[in-house]
């Protein structure tokens, strides 16, 4: 299919992928009312948050990481297009999916920090983000998409491909419109306007049921006590260390040392020069022209072991 292309200054005249879920009411930072009152031209689009300065950085390297772990070929358009048939939609698609068999897709990528990617992998994505892929789907006139969710800390990524969803692109027609209706024609947001409109339910993971088996047997509760129990020694003994180094720490201060020695211990604390990093995020903003994906040395795939305590207890991505 044949996509509109549009240049910078017509993304005003419409609704992107990233204003539906607020038309929707299942976007969990910005009210329709506001988003109404952007489009008339009386507030000011948000400014560019550190997530969303995050994402523009890591997007050029989610995007080689999914092409490495899947095999897939991508293409790059920096530029937004309009839906054929209903004008006021516009998307601007991250990348998309080329040279499969059942045609192209679009591809949604996500970089969230790591308390939201975990989250993400326990119970699936947020529902605005499916909102977002949809509505894509439907401007470019595709039949399917994918997200990929990265994270960098972790270095870890969750894929899978979504098929188009008829109902939930017909409510966004439906809603997208109206709301667009209300722009152009009213002065004033309507206090009667319905919302949530769409269920936030969260967006399932296909394999990650398959991925999670229950075993009930004795060994199984035995092994899983031992790490429990390791756990909360090790907890103590970070703690207990902790405080000797404070106690120790003290005492070289009373005698201004910064190495002493007795009962069978020597302890250096010496200052130490701050270490030398590469800003990478520092680059990416003064030089957005650079394309950086090239540069990031990507490591090979690993099999990190995370148990989550279900009824209490730290986990790891606490």
């Amino acid at each position: 299919m044949q996509e509109n292309f549009i240049d910078h200054e017509a993304r005003k005249s419409g609704l992107g992928s990233s204003d539906m879920p607020i038309v929707l009411g299942v976007s969990p930072w910005t009210r329709p009312e506001e988003l109404f009152e952007i489009k008339k031209g009386r507030r000011p689009e948000p400014e560019e948050s550190p997530a969303m300065k995050r994402g523009k950085v890591l997007e050029a390297v989610a995007a080689e990481l999914y092409q490495e772990r899947t095999g897939r070929k991508l293409w790059r358009s920096n530029q937004t297009i309009r839906h054929k048939h209903y004008n006021w939609m516009l998307a601007h698609l991250d990348r998309r999916i080329v040279g499969e068999d059942k045609g192209v897709g679009a591809l949604e990528i996500k970089c969230p920090g790591l308390r939201t990617f975990a989250k993400c992998r326990r119970e699936g994505l947020p529902y605005y983000y499916l909102v977002q892929l949809q509505h894509q789907m439907d401007v470019a006139g595709y039949e399917w998409g994918a997200f990929a969710v990265f994270n960098a800390e972790l270095w870890e990524m969750i894929y899978f491909d979504v098929p188009r969803d008829q109902e939930l692109i017909d409510l966004i027609h439906e809603k997208g419109a109206e709301f667009w209706h209300l722009v152009q024609t009213e002065e004033f947001f309507p206090a009667d306007w319905a919302g949530p409109l769409a269920e936030p339910k969260p967006v399932e993971i296909p394999d990650m049921k398959a991925q999670v088996v229950t075993i009930e047997s004795a060994e199984w509760a035995e092994a899983v006590a031992k790490l429990r129990d390791a756990r909360e020694i090790l907890a103590e003994a970070e703690a207990l260390e902790k405080e000797a180094q404070e106690d120790i720490k003290k005492l070289m201060e009373a005698v201004n040392a910064a190495a002493a020695e007795g009962a069978g211990a020597r302890i250096y604390w010496t200052p130490q020069a701050g270490r030398k990093t590469f800003d990478v995020k520092a680059l990416a903003k003064a030089h957005p022209e650079i394309d950086l994906a090239p540069f990031y040395k990507i490591s090979a795939e690993t099999r990190p072991f995370r148990p989550y305590f279900l009824n209490g207890g730290k986990s790891y991505d606490e």
